[in-house]
């Protein structure tokens, strides 16, 4: 049986009327409507599974808003639970009063495992980004994808040789020797994997994003092990965007490709990949000018990364494995979006 929450005594009334000013999470809780995310999770989670998420059942919303808090503020699951106690504009966020009980790290913890399990945090991205569409906030006239290397979890600590590391965006006419060999560590991440970047080796994952090119709102996100090619992720990229007719994809040369441009074609985008040089064929005055155009437009991508990895610890993986790792990259960048979107305003026309 679900448990009955917010049944709010008059410590509550009083602590409502005594504020004076608006914070960051009035303007989340405000911006959104929860009761389509909220009938999301009841869509996908079935009775059974929102029970299993802790001895207690809570709602599975307050649940949700207490892992973005999370996000926003980078506190552990037994932090969480602390602040949740003292802080009274979580528990105003998340619809608690001031006499419930809250829910323990563990409960937190099972909760997140379940929705990453289930792949929820994907959809909940794509709600939240049809809200922002609607509210003129998200235009897609532009998408910028790139790629970043995620750091393991596990830090690798036996040494060993690996041949043939892959090397990160590798130009096609020019690979690796095919007797590379290099003394780097091992991790028990057995779902990582070795790519050299210049002249590092870094054992993880690759993140691969598209991003709103105009407001710089994530529009898809998922994980690879690192040695593999950006080159073939595009395509997951922009179907995963949903993206309309003649929006105009914008990439780096890692993604050049006689493959994708047909591939874009096929999706009706405009293809805004940068043109690359060969060995035999150098740039021309108009290519070189044209990639100039692109970079200016695809910057974009990286400077979410960017933040994504100072504010929402993407720099290095939370998680071991593969599936955990991939689980939890929605979730950082639908915290991300709401906050990013809070001072967005929407477009003209």
């Amino acid at each position: 049986m679900e448990r009955t929450m917010g049944l709010f005594g008059i410590a509550d009334f009083v602590v409502k009327n005594s504020r004076k000013h608006v914070t960051f999470l009035d303007g989340v809780q405000a911006m959104i409507n929860w009761q389509r995310l909220e009938k999301l999770l009841k869509r996908t989670l079935g009775r059974k599974d929102e029970n299993t998420a802790g001895v207690k059942a809570y709602p599975a919303l307050l649940m949700l808003k207490i892992l973005l808090l999370q996000q926003w503020y980078g506190l552990s699951d037994a932090e969480t639970e602390q602040a949740l106690l003292d802080r009274i504009s979580f528990v105003r966020f998340t619809g608690l009063s001031l006499e419930d009980s809250v829910p323990d790290h563990t409960t937190i913890c099972r909760f997140r495992n379940l929705l990453m399990e289930k792949g929820i945090f994907r959809q909940l991205l794509d709600e939240v980004n049809g809200q922002m569409e609607k509210q003129g906030k998200l235009v897609k006239k532009g998408v910028a994808v790139d790629a970043s290397i995620v750091a393991c979890a596990a830090r690798p600590r036996k040494q060993v040789v690996v041949e043939n590391v892959v090397t990160d965006r590798e130009e096609p006419d020019n690979p690796a020797p095919a007797d590379e060999k290099v003394s780097v560590t091992y991790s028990h991440d057995s779902d990582a994997a070795w790519t050299k970047k210049g002249k590092t080796y870094h054992y993880g994952y690759k993140a691969h994003a598209s991003v709103d090119a105009d407001n710089a709102l994530v529009l898809s996100i998922h994980a690879t092990p690192a040695n593999f090619s950006d080159t073939g992720e595009l395509e997951r990229l922009v179907e995963e965007s949903h993206l309309p007719v003649k929006t105009r994809v914008y990439a780096n040369k890692g993604y050049t490709s006689q493959s994708n441009s047909a591939m874009l074609k096929r999706h009706g985008c405009k293809d805004g990949i940068m043109d690359r040089a060969w060995s035999n064929k150098p740039l021309t005055g108009r290519e070189r000018k044209r990639n100039r155009q692109i970079s200016k437009k695809r910057y974009i991508v990286e400077r979410v990364f960017g933040t994504l990895k100072e504010r929402y610890d993407m720099a290095r993986a939370s998680y071991i494995g593969l599936a955990k790792v991939q689980g939890g990259l929605p979730l950082s960048s639908l915290a991300y979006n709401l906050k990013r979107a809070l001072f967005l305003l929407p477009a003209r026309g």
